[in-house]
Order: C-alpha cells, then sequence, then structure tokens
C-alpha cells in the first residue's frame, strides 16, 4: 500500500511565511542484534518490569501545567507560527487473514477503566509492543510502542522518555539494548518468562525532537520514532504485524480514541503485570483548553507506568498521541486516571519527516 507523503500545510508566500520544522536528534544503536535479543533473558525482562512498579520510570510525570514567565515569548511565537501537518493511513499485516477487530470504526464507549486486549495475538492488536532497554543508570526498564506506517517499514513510534532521558546529550543519550517485542505476552507453559510469537526487533536508528532531548518538553516534545533490524525468518514489521497510520497536526481533540500498551500499573489498579496488553477507549481533549500554549492531549484512562509510548490512535488506525505522563501530588502518588501525551503537532511532523528521509 502506498503511503500518503507527510506534508506541509503551508499558504502562499504572500500569505504566510513557510513553517519553521523543528530540529531533531539523530542517534544510533551500534551493538549486535543477537547480543540485544540474548542480552534480554526472562529474569532481564522481570527486573524491567519491577522497576515499572517501584519508580514509575517507565512514565513520566507531570512538573507543571503552567509555564514559566520566562518561556511565555517563546511559546507565544510557536502558538502563532505556520502549522506542519502530516498523515498516513494504517497497513494491514500481508496475512489479512489473521486481522480481528478491537473497536469498530464508529462511536466507541467510553472506556476510562482500562480492559485486556481481547485477541492480542491478532492484528491490528499486533501493531502494539513492549520495549525494553537499559536507562542512563543502567537499569533495565520498559515502555511500549507500535509499528508505524514509514518509508522502509521497520518504523516504532513511541514517547521520547522510552529512548532518551532528555538530559541534553544529544544523540549520545540514547538508551542501550533497546527490543521492541509486538504482540508480547506472558508464556502460558513458564510463568515469569515471555513469549515473543511475532519475533524480536532490534533499534538501528533514533529520532527524537531536540524539544525532547534537549529541552525534556513534556508539553511538545516527548515522543520518537526508531526503525528496528527484522529478526530471521521475518521480511519487515509492516508485513509481519501491521502497522498503524498517524495524522500529525491536526489539534488535540479527538473522538473515539483507542489507547493501548503494556502497563505494569495503574490508577487503583492491581491486576496490571507489564506482560498484558490493555486498552481504553473514549474521547481526547485539549489537556488545558484556556491556556492557548498547552496542547498535550488528555484522556481518561487508568493505565500507568509500562504503557509509556503505546499509542492513542483513531478507529481508522491513525497515531495521533502517545501516552506521556500523568497527574501526581507532592509525594509523588497518582492523584487521577487523567493520561496525557504531548501534542502531535509540528514536532511529530518533523520526526516522521526525519525517519523517512533517513530510510
Amino acid at each position: 500500500m502506498a503511503l500518503i507523503p507527510a506534508t506541509l500545510t503551508t499558504a502562499s508566500a504572500s500569505e504566510a511565511p513557510t513553517p519553521a520544522v523543528p530540529g531533531v536528534t539523530f542517534g544510533k544503536q551500534s551493538t549486535d542484534p543477537q547480543k540485544v535479543r540474548d542480552f534480554w533473558t526472562p529474569e532481564r525482562i522481570a527486573r524491567a518490569l519491577a522497576n515499572e512498579k517501584t519508580d514509575q520510570a517507565g512514565i513520566a510525570r507531570d512538573a507543571a501545567v503552567a509555564k514559566a514567565a520566562g518561556e511565555a515569548t517563546e511559546d507565544a511565537a510557536r502558538s502563532t507560527a505556520p502549522r506542519l501537518t502530516a498523515e498516513a493511513p494504517q497497513i494491514l499485516p500481508a496475512k489479512k487473514a489473521s486481522v480481528s477487530t478491537m473497536a469498530a470504526a464508529a462511536d466507541v464507549p467510553e472506556m476510562p477503566v482500562a480492559q485486556k486486549v481481547p485477541f492480542p495475538q491478532n492484528a491490528p492488536a499486533t501493531v502494539v509492543g513492549k520495549i525494553v532497554f537499559i536507562d542512563d543508570a543502567g537499569k533495565e526498564h520498559g515502555c511500549s510502542g507500535a509499528s508505524i506506517a514509514a518509508d522502509g517499514n521497520n518504523t516504532v513510534w513511541t514517547a521520547g522518555h522510552c529512548v532518551h532521558p532528555g538530559d541534553g546529550r544529544g544523540s549520545d543519550g540514547f538508551y542501550d539494548l533497546v527490543l521492541f517485542i509486538p504482540g508480547y505476552k506472558e508464556s502460558l507453559d513458564t510463568p515469569g518468562d515471555y513469549d515473543a510469537p511475532w519475533g524480536e526487533w532490534v533499534a538501528q536508528s533514533f529520532v527524537a525532537p531536540q524539544a525532547w532531548t534537549r529541552d525534556k518538553d513534556y508539553d511538545e516534545g516527548d515522543l520518537a520514532a526508531f526503525t528496528v533490524k527484522a529478526p530471521t525468518g521475518y521480511t519487515n514489521l509492516s508485513d509481519t504485524v501491521g502497522a498503524l497510520g498517524y495524522k500529525f497536526g491536526y489539534g488535540s481533540d479527538w473522538s473515539d480514541i483507542i489507547d493501548s500498551g503494556f502497563p505494569g500499573e495503574g490508577y487503583n489498579r492491581t491486576d496490571m503485570d507489564g506482560y498484558t496488553q490493555f486498552y481504553c477507549t473514549g474521547d481526547v481533549v485539549d489537556a488545558v483548553d484556556w491556556y492557548p500554549w498547552d496542547n498535550r492531549l488528555e484522556m481518561n484512562c487508568d493505565m500507568g507506568a509500562g504503557a509509556s509510548g503505546g499509542p492513542m490512535a483513531t478507529t481508522e488506525g491513525q497515531i495521533v498521541g502517545a501516552n506521556s505522563h500523568v497527574d501526581t501530588d507532592d509525594q509523588d502518588q497518582r492523584i487521577n486516571d487523567h493520561l496525557y501525551s504531548s501534542n502531535h503537532g509540528d514536532q511529530a511532523v518533523a520526526v516522521i519527516n526525519a525517519i523517512n528521509d533517513a530510510n
């Protein structure tokens, strides 16, 4: 299926300037792919899931809603600048017989209490997978991500904090031993072990916005993409499990969104283990409608750490956001079921265009 090229929405030269393209950071994972797969033993996967639950490094926290006064000028300029857009349709896997329906392309119920995905080994659920990595402190951690339609057919979309700490180190800051496991699940035969029925896909090249790698901007920058290497016996990720399309730069208000991921914990939940794919459905709104420079996406969904990077997608299979952070109190305890994504506008367009140009 041909992709709709990512496009820039511009007025004529007499009406408006050409939109400024945000800067992005490129990175590489140089470790031999087989060594990466061998590294992730069941014991190390288990530690990654345990770390999600204990210190919630798998999901970032919302430090503050309002901007500092010193950032107001930059925000104002950003809010009035011409906008970029990019769009591509969903891709079904090559073996279409395995496709099932998670939700019809119509109205879906408001479901803020996450449920287990009913057919996690069938498309479209197989596009979502577990990401495991070693963070900058040398600890095992996990996130979620989704196969996304991109040139080369081997690209994963996720949150920026799932691949980079946002500490200003640029290309040197990307995490190591990053592995994507689509359709991941706990082994039925060996509890505590995991199954990778669609293979283990090792990260190769990363792209994240400088708004994340340099500025750690949760409002605009907590998003990223990376390419993967196909394991032996597979052609590419899109043919194997399918790929979600995307619709970037079209605002923060969306109806009938499906949000999915692999949470290790949740708001007032005790049944999330990091091995099981859950999903919520409902509407997404502009997080702070009265504040024009905060265009984060807000959804009522009780998934927590481990679900970071999981896609917020339309029923037509297009990503509009990625799980990023939640609201917490002074004791770092979650206070509601609000789940946020960075705005998927100019920064997301810049990342998907950069990953396409590199392939």
